[in-house]
């Protein structure tokens, strides 16, 4: 796999529930294979250094941080607490989650011999 140096453009700038961001980035026209690139990067962690072309020697801020180091039992939990906000807020979130775990473990369970 290949590293790949590009100008880019930060195009859109989202606060995410868990506290993240969610970048947008603009690139300038690619080719095919440019694409290609890109394309095998995704979904990938990688390592992101976003300097200002008019200050090529501006200092580095390092943010220091591990992306998505959250278990999937974590973060089903996280989902339900928003799917529970964004349905109301009926009772309290335990109950909701404890409602909606069984739910999942029957369905499994029904696919069990």
């Amino acid at each position: 796999m290949k590293s790949i140096q590009t100008n880019i453009v930060i195009t859109g700038v989202r606060s995410k529930i868990d506290g993240s961001l969610g970048i947008t980035l603009g690139t300038p026209e690619l080719t095919p294979e440019e694409k290609a690139e890109f394309m095998r990067l995704q979904g990938i962690n990688l390592i992101g250094l976003f300097t200002p072309l008019d200050e090529p020697e501006a200092p580095k801020y390092v943010v220091d941080a591990d992306i998505d180091t959250k278990t999937p039992s974590q973060r089903l939990r996280n989902t339900l607490f928003v799917l529970w906000k964004q349905t109301g807020e009926k009772g309290d979130f335990e109950t909701f989650y404890n409602s909606n775990m069984e739910k999942f473990i029957d369905l499994v369970k029904s696919k069990l011999d």
